[in-house]
């Protein structure tokens, strides 16, 4: 199958997913690692519950973050125990880029912040790397102790507009903006 036809399946694959998923919710778009000055980012979504982040860029090489989510079915937590009352997570975090990012590499930033539920304030820390497949295409992993944990891939629609697919302690599939 060519580069073409292969996007194209794919595209359709994933809105059609998004089109299924959306009547019960669809989340995700974790911190990205590639931190760019003046370019500020956030990410909605909803399956099982509702999540929103953002992401504030401070320099070339640091940005500060913030999300807010409920989920009754707790996979945020990673427990599946609808009812226990841990419901809502919110938490910050600060990003320091170490690696820039090109077409060969990676980029690398740390991910240091707390984030709570009705249990109280708990640390998050880790490492969040970001990967450019190509100009529409870009894979994340997030190897974080928190729920900006995660491994997706985003599709860019367009320069402001990417969806999101992938596994994450904040959900499946979600739609990340630029602004």
């Amino acid at each position: 199958m060519d580069r073409v036809t292969w996007n194209a399946a794919l595209i359709s694959t994933m809105l059609a997913l998004g089109a299924l998923l959306a009547p019960i919710g669809a989340q995700a778009t974790i911190p990205d690692a590639n931190i760019v000055a003046g370019v500020n980012r956030g990410g909605i979504g909803l399956i099982t519950g509702a999540y929103g982040q953002a992401d504030f860029a401070l320099s070339p090489r640091t940005a500060i973050g913030a999300y807010f989510g409920f989920d009754p079915d707790d996979v945020y937590f990673g427990d599946y125990d609808n009812g226990d009352g841990d419901d809502l997570v919110g938490g910050g975090h600060f990003m320091y880029q170490f690696l820039e990012g090109d077409a060969k590499n990676p980029s690398i930033a740390g991910i240091f912040g707390l984030y709570g539920d009705q249990d109280g304030l708990q640390p998050e820390v880790g490492l969040g790397l970001s990967y450019p497949f190509d100009a529409k295409w870009t894979g994340r992993a997030n190897i974080v102790y928190g729920p900006s944990w995660g491994f997706e891939f985003g599709y860019k629609f367009n320069p402001n507009l990417e969806g999101t697919f992938g596994i994450a302690g904040m959900g499946l599939v979600g739609l990340g903006f630029r602004f």
